[in-house]
């Protein structure tokens, strides 16, 4: 596996640090910050390669941190990381899928998991939107009779 310079972006600090710790083992370089501001200035200041971004974040979701990095490091690769909420996780991966992630990451996940994810993101083609799939079927809502 290429070591690659990763920042990670999740509002659970025990999540950033485990997720951070993973990636360090396999033996990439990781930063690591629970707060999107931060990931911003982060990314002014230093060239990452990819980002892993929780979509569910209290100051700024994970669709707009992509729509930040698609606009000003378009070379950089995407991991939307999501564990849902009042939401399905694999509806809030859905969106991001459709805007623009290299990989989609469910939470929780494992550390093989973690790192298909971060091999599938460099294997996208630059500009793609190809991911790898998302587990199991979107749910689907159904009208009341």
């Amino acid at each position: 596996m290429t070591k690659r310079k990763i920042l990670v972006i999740d509002d659970e600090e025990d999540i950033c640090e485990m997720t951070k710790i993973l990636l360090e083992k396999a033996g990439h370089d990781v930063t690591c910050t629970t707060d999107s501001r931060v990931a911003a200035r982060l990314l002014k200041e230093q060239k990452f390669e990819a980002v892993i971004t929780d979509m569910l974040m209290p100051d700024k979701d994970g669709l707009e941190v992509m729509a930040d990095l698609r606009r000003h490091h378009p070379e950089v690769r995407i991991i939307a990381a999501s564990g849902g909420g009042r939401v399905s996780s694999e509806s809030y991966l859905h969106i991001a899928r459709k805007s623009g992630a290299h990989a989609l990451l469910p939470k929780p996940f494992t550390l093989q998991e973690l790192l298909s994810c971060v091999e599938t993101a460099f294997a996208t083609q630059p500009g793609s939107t190809t991911t790898a799939p998302i587990p199991g079927p979107l749910p689907v809502s159904k009208p009341a009779a």
